[in-house]
């Protein structure tokens, strides 16, 4: 262990602070499942709770009307419906309560991970946030604004106020909350038509996800409104289709029932949400949404009828596709998925076969265009059955209305996210290709000191004030922690997606580590990083130097980041609650996503951190955040010596170390790039004749040359 290496006094300090932490951080509960007891209490005494159907876990509420028990609605926790995942990687569990016609009676938090509202107050915060859906339906547009706005509502409109500095987690308890009523409503539709199918409960993996507003709709309603396509060939129409070829006369029941239904089509374009979302269960929508990542649209065909499943290749030929896809006169590229999932609509037909076909990308489908879609039918025919006549049965297919549907058509969701903060990414991208040119530049920067000090005190500003505190893009051990979590659990990544700025920041970072090392992140673009060292040049301007702690010390002290780093990543395996808490050691949540708008305990660590500072240039950052010390150990894929180095460096010139505030710079001269922050001191030093010793001796050497002018004789 790291620990092992410190003196005995600095190692049971260090204990001491570790049992300290987790007695002042670990006061964070999870919500357990709710039980029927749990429900009667929240709805008592106005409702009565009923018994859940087998296999749905969804709650009736009765009100008593008289002698008799009428329902008022169905209360249903959302992570047994659509685990949705937070800024934390895990799903957020709320109560939802609505009536049979989609109104929402309750809607309230009851368990969720976010880091940054772990405590009471934070929780309270989102819960409020929640509380808002109440009167509103599953049909209602809904935008969520900043925390201060004013809630609004209409018939089919609402504004929401938000949660400061919590983005993410609302648009997660919204999602939540729409997706998994409309899950219920469904299902309560299937219930009351008396269809076989059941919703059984969602898996906890959750995928990323196709755009989730629509309609509720039953089977009917979407082929009255032309949603959905259909078509119906006799035994005749399907024997006439193969006249003049060999294959003629095969089904000898044409002749004796020529108008006996033989096969009947349906046809959907599920990559739409208002289709795909009412045709699918939530398990099917989820599977739908992963595999449409690498298409461009998917469909779904189904067909009924004695030749649906044909057994005899004379009168039908089994293949893997037996579709063809047609529009503008050209074929598109069909491929298979594998769907496992469930049809769950209202009045679907049962017994039917049904093909899942994901439209390349190479070959897009446009869904305002009609396109023909039709089922290939082959015959075996000849001696020994070795040849096959073919014969098309299409169905001509055109969207109606198509712009109102398609504007909600396959979008990840965290798209919207991106594009929401278009103008946020623009100069995000531009600080950081202004950063990259003059860390390029290095020598030029740092040729004059005046130079180099304005550009890192501006950068340092713009990196707290705008990529910090405005664009909310502070880096955190907990993108990493959920990460991994994610992936133990069996989940994708896809949530990191949400939160556009930090992808665009890491996807920055792990390139100029493979450059520079950590330090272009810790020394430049950590918004907490950057508040340190602007408190620590200011208190130096007031006359106050922070300490150079002596080298062994420092040496020794580096190593307690990576004690609580491995303490961190190991808590994730063996003790995930511990690790929820053990991230809290980062004061960035406090001090730049929460604006220091938190509980106290919170505020005094990030405020210790902050005079830790002051008193040891940039204390926290050198010995103690978890986030650097991955950095640092990730940054032995550098691939470059990047600062300057003279052959005097270190014997006998020592100005470069001493004067680094860091101490990165070894007697040797050599410079340690897991410590180094690329403040560019030393480079600036590197190229000063009045600081750099080989320097002032080169300039000293040619201020000695005395130069010989002749002598004129009178």
């Amino acid at each position: 262990m790291a620990l092992s290496l410190l003196p005995g006094p600095y190692r049971k300090l260090v204990q001491v602070a570790v049992c300290a932490f987790v007695l002042l951080f670990s006061l964070c509960a999870q919500a357990g499942v709710l039980s029927k007891k749990d429900i009667e209490k929240i709805f008592a005494p106005s409702m009565s709770v009923g018994e859940q159907n087998p296999g749905l876990p969804i709650w009736p509420l009765f009100e008593r009307n008289g002698p008799k028990l009428e329902l008022r609605g169905y209360a249903f926790e959302s992570i047994d419906l659509e685990p949705v995942r937070g800024y934390s990687g895990k799903p957020l569990n709320l109560l939802v309560a609505i009536s049979p016609e989609g109104r929402f009676l309750e809607a309230r938090l009851i368990g969720h991970k976010e880091p940054l509202f772990m405590s009471a107050e934070g929780t309270a915060k989102l819960n409020d946030f929640a509380g808002q859906y109440k009167g509103l339906t599953v049909n209602h547009s809904i935008d969520i604004f900043g925390p201060k706005a004013r809630t609004q509502r209409d018939e089919s409109t609402a504004a929401l106020h938000g949660v400061a500095a919590g983005t993410v987690s609302v648009k997660a308890i919204d999602r939540s909350i729409m997706e998994s009523a409309m899950d219920v409503m469904r299902a309560q539709q299937e219930l009351s038509s008396g269809g076989a199918g059941s919703k059984t409960q969602a898996s906890s993996a959750s995928a990323p996800r196709l755009a989730a507003r629509h309609t509720v709709m039953d089977w009917s309603e979407l082929l009255d409104k032309g949603l959905v396509g259909s078509a119906r060939f006799t035994r005749q129409q399907i024997e006439q289709s193969f006249a003049g070829t060999p294959a003629q006369g095969n089904d000898k029941l044409a002749v004796q029932a020529p108008n006996e239904l033989a096969l009947e089509q349906y046809v959907a374009l599920i990559g739409i949400p208002q289709i795909g979302r009412n045709l699918l269960d939530a398990d099917g929508w989820r599977q739908l949404s992963a595999n449409l990542r690498g298409a461009s649209q998917a469909v779904l065909v189904t067909e009924s009828g004695p030749l649906a499943k044909m057994a005899y290749e004379s009168q039908r030929v089994q293949t893997p596709i037996p579709i063809v896809l047609r529009q503008g006169g050209r074929e598109l590229t069909l491929r298979s998925m594998a769907y496992d999932k469930g049809l769950n609509v209202p009045g679907y037909p049962q017994d039917v076969r049904a093909y899942f076909l994901l439209i390349d990308r190479a070959t897009p489908l446009d869904p305002t265009q009609a396109f023909d879609i039709g089922l290939r039918l082959g015959r075996r025919y000849g001696s020994f059955a070795a040849q096959v006549a073919s014969a098309d049965f299409p169905l001509a297919y055109r969207l109606p209305d198509a712009a109102r549907w398609i504007a909600s058509s396959y979008e990840p969701a965290w798209l919207g996210s991106w594009r929401n903060r278009a103008w946020e990414l623009a100069v995000l991208v531009l600080g950081l290709a202004i950063l990259a040119v003059a860390l390029l530049r290095q020598k030029w920067l740092s040729a004059k000191q005046e130079r180099l000090q304005i550009f890192r005190v501006a950068y340092l500003l713009f990196t707290v004030g705008f990529i910090g505190w405005f664009a909310q893009g502070q880096l955190t051990i907990v993108n990493i922690t959920s990460a991994l979590e994610s992936l133990l659990a069996g989940r994708d990544l896809g949530f990191l997606m949400s939160d556009p700025m930090t992808v665009v920041l890491w996807a920055f970072v792990a390139i100029t580590l493979l450059v520079w090392g950590r330090g272009t992140f810790c020394g430049w673009l950590c918004p907490f990083g950057a508040l340190q060292e602007l408190i620590s040049l200011l208190v130096q301007r007031l006359g106050w130097k922070s300490r150079h702690l002596h080298t062994r010390l420092d040496s020794q002290l580096k190593w307690i980041k990576y004690g609580v780093l491995a303490v961190i990543l190991a808590a994730v395996w063996w003790a995930p609650p511990f690790a929820e808490a053990a991230v809290e050691i980062e004061p960035f949540k406090t001090a730049i996503s929460s604006y220091f708008q938190r509980d106290w305990p919170y505020v005094l660590w990030a405020a210790a951190c902050l005079l830790l500072s002051v008193l040891v240039y940039r204390g926290y950052c050198r010995y103690i955040c978890p986030l650097g010390a991955a950095l640092a150990a990730v940054g032995i894929l550098r691939r470059w010596n990047w600062i300057p180095r003279h052959v005097e460096c270190g014997t006998p010139c020592q100005s470069c170390r001493h004067r680094c505030e860091y101490q990165a710079i070894k007697p040797s001269g050599e410079v340690d790039y897991k410590e180094c922050f690329q403040c560019l001191d030393c480079v600036a030093i590197h190229q000063d004749d009045e600081r750099c010793l080989p320097l002032i001796q080169e300039r000293k050497k040619s201020q000695r040359v005395i130069p010989i002018a002749p002598v004129l004789s009178a």
